[in-house]
């Protein structure tokens, strides 16, 4: 169950006036959310009267989204979740232990129009689950199943009107609430298969989702993942997700936003291993002019990419005494005598894919050598005695590492941000195919 409002956990603000009397002389963190990230305003301690002020900078304000006042330094801890509604208000509890009924918020009714909204959406679940069991257990014959049908049918109506309620709010409790409702599943319609749920939220997502509030939500990450997930590994659709992709690139203008929400969906494409994904929306992040700076898994959209000129790689070797020397490999001359392609794995010791091609590419190798390619493994392991026991039984002697993990200059010139990921290479320097499958390198060939 979720509980806003109360104890224990999280809490966001604007110019929040609070007494906690029973809290005195603990220590506390303030903190908002910004997308991706949660942020830290205020650190301080409780004075003796138990009064004092969280405020928003500037730069914050107003600030409407979720908040978190946060008590440290405690074996108990506590807190509150509160959503900050862009204005002014108060927060007071005389009492030992607060909770939802001796809290008093002041200038502030969407916290309790946010639990109030919460229960009755879970009251609806309640009775459906409770029908759906009936109609399940009981034959159609029993005099009391026209009843359980009945009823279950009421409740489908329930939520589709508590739908349309959600619709003329429009507001941040019934925006936030769909946005919990995602992470756990849920979507604007109670449906009866896992490929519908999906469906639903995508759509959701795609098309009515406010994104502004989701960025102050604290779940921007999660909800980011979740739509990545259901289009790449549910329905395994780059095109529809390409398309879905634009639309919301054209919604989200601020360029903060924006940056934060292509970097996650890079994020999350790279985890699932889903290059030809980040292929088809590559263009869309060039041409939107939102992103900053392409850094960390932004990098993706403008380094690596097909059809563009692969970049010359910088080889480190440790020598005795552990001392490190650089040597750089031309990309145009590698395929060399008898190759006139090259296939370049970046991998890292223990990540499920990595170890699953591991065992597979050394049974293409010879296939591969006989059409002309060359196989050059990139590791990112950080311990060279991992390293060396990995790649001693690879059937080819082209194994290298830096020992600097995701952020050796090699991973950062081909946009590698997950592994594993590979890059087909003809023999003038052009990128042919970036790909995280092997079986899609051995079509390509």
């Amino acid at each position: 169950m979720i509980v806003f409002g109360i104890l224990f956990f999280n809490s966001y603000a604007q110019n929040i006036e609070m007494e906690f009397p029973h809290f005195a002389g603990k220590a506390y963190d303030f903190i908002i959310f910004q997308g991706s990230s949660s942020k830290t305003l205020i650190q301080d301690t409780i004075p003796k009267d138990g009064k004092f002020t969280l405020r928003i900078p500037k730069q914050y304000a107003p600030y409407r989204g979720m908040s978190r006042w946060l008590i440290t330094g405690t074996k108990e801890g506590g807190g509150l979740d509160m959503l900050i509604p862009g204005h002014d208000f108060s927060v007071s509890c005389k009492e030992a232990t607060p909770n939802d009924h001796n809290i008093i918020y002041t200038e502030n009714k969407e916290i309790p129009e946010l639990n109030t909204l919460y229960k009755r959406q879970q009251e609806i679940f309640a009775k459906h689950d409770a029908m759906l069991q009936a109609i399940k257990s009981f034959p159609k014959k029993d005099k009391n199943y026209s009843v359980f049908e009945k009823e279950y049918q009421n409740q489908l109506k329930a939520y589709e009107y508590f739908q349309k309620e959600l619709n003329q709010k429009a507001d941040y409790t019934a925006n936030f609430l769909r946005i919990v409702n995602i992470t756990q599943g849920i979507g604007t319609d109670i449906l009866d298969s896992e490929e519908k749920r999906a469906k639903n939220i995508a759509h959701y997502i795609a098309e009515d989702l406010s994104w502004e509030d989701l960025y102050t939500s604290g779940h921007w990450a999660g909800v980011i993942s979740s739509w990545v997930d259901i289009y790449s590994i549910v329905f395994d659709n780059s095109e529809e997700f390409s398309s879905d992709f634009e639309k919301i690139s054209k919604k989200i203008t601020d360029t903060d936003q924006y940056t934060d929400f292509a970097g996650r969906v890079a994020s999350s494409l790279n985890r699932n291993g889903k290059d030809n994904f980040i292929k088809t929306i590559a263009p869309v992040v060039r041409a939107s002019g939102k992103v900053r700076s392409y850094e960390g898994s932004l990098s993706v959209f403008i380094s690596g990419i097909e059809g563009s000129q692969a970049a010359d790689l910088e080889i480190t070797t440790r020598a005795k005494e552990d001392k490190e020397e650089s040597l750089a490999l031309k990309i145009s001359d590698l395929p060399g005598k008898g190759y006139h392609k090259t296939l370049l794995v970046f991998y890292q010791s223990g990540c499920g894919g990595c170890e699953l091609l591991l065992k597979e590419l050394p049974e293409k190798y010879e296939s591969l050598k006989s059409k002309g390619v060359r196989v050059i493994f990139l590791s990112s392991d950080k311990d060279e005695t991992v390293f060396r026991n990995k790649v001693k039984d690879l059937p080819w002697k082209d194994v290298y590492c830096d020992y600097k993990g995701m952020d050796g200059i090699n991973f950062k010139n081909y946009g590698v941000t997950g592994t594993p990921t590979m890059f087909l290479i003809e023999s003038s320097g052009k990128i042919i195919l970036r790909s995280a499958l092997l079986e899609e390198i051995m079509k390509k060939l």
